[in-house]
C-alpha cells in the first residue's frame, strides 16, 4: 500500500489556478462507499487539482469469544489483507483518471482513524455515503463524525452521485 504520509503538505499549494482539493474517503465492502471515488473522478473533470487518500479502517477486535480462536496477529493480518484488496480495487479508477492516490490500513476506532488521519493529511474534506434517513436518528459513523467533528469538513454524497446538504 502506499505512504499517505508522501502525500505534499496542503501548504505547498499554488495561490491560484484551479482549485485544490485533498480528499479522505473511507472505504469498505460496500457499493456505498464507492461514491466517494466518484465524486473525486467528477471534481479532477472540472478542472479541479484533486488529491485522494483512500482508508479503510477497522476498531480492534477485543471480543473475547473471537480471541480464544484467534490471535491478535492472525486478526491483523486478516483485516489488512482485505484491505489491501478492498483499496487496490477502489483506487484503479483513480489512478486511471491520473487523480494521485494513495491508500491507508489503521486498525483504530473508526471516527478517531478517520479524524486523526484528515488531520494528519491536512485533507480538505473527508468524503462519506450520506446514510438513508434510519442512520440520522441511530449512532451512525456520519452522526458520530459530526458530534467529534475537527478540522475537515464531512462532505456527504448520496445514492444518485449528488453532495447530499
Amino acid at each position: 500500500m502506499d505512504n499517505p504520509t508522501l502525500m505534499p503538505p496542503a501548504g505547498e499549494q499554488a495561490r491560484s489556478g484551479p482549485a485544490r482539493h485533498r480528499l479522505l474517503i473511507p472505504i469498505d465492502a460496500t457499493d456505498a462507499s464507492r461514491r466517494g471515488v466518484a465524486y473525486a473522478l467528477e471534481l479532477a473533470r472540472q478542472a479541479a487539482h484533486v488529491e485522494v487518500c483512500l482508508l479503510y479502517v477497522v476498531a480492534p477486535v477485543r471480543d473475547w469469544e473471537i480471541l480464544r480462536f484467534r490471535t491478535e496477529r492472525e486478526i491483523h493480518q486478516h483485516f489488512e489483507s482485505r484491505a489491501e484488496c478492498l483499496l487496490e480495487e477502489a483506487s484503479v479508477p483513480l489512478k486511471a483518471a491520473g487523480i494521485p492516490c494513495s491508500t491507508c490500513f489503521r486498525e483504530q476506532e473508526p471516527v478517531f482513524g478517520i479524524l486523526d488521519l484528515a488531520e494528519q493529511l491536512d485533507c480538505t474534506a473527508i468524503v462519506l455515503p450520506r446514510p438513508d434517513w434510519l442512520d440520522f436518528h441511530g449512532n451512525s459513523l456520519v452522526r458520530r463524525l459530526r458530534q467529534a467533528r475537527r478540522g475537515a469538513p464531512l462532505v456527504l454524497i448520496g445514492a444518485d452521485g449528488a453532495v447530499a446538504h
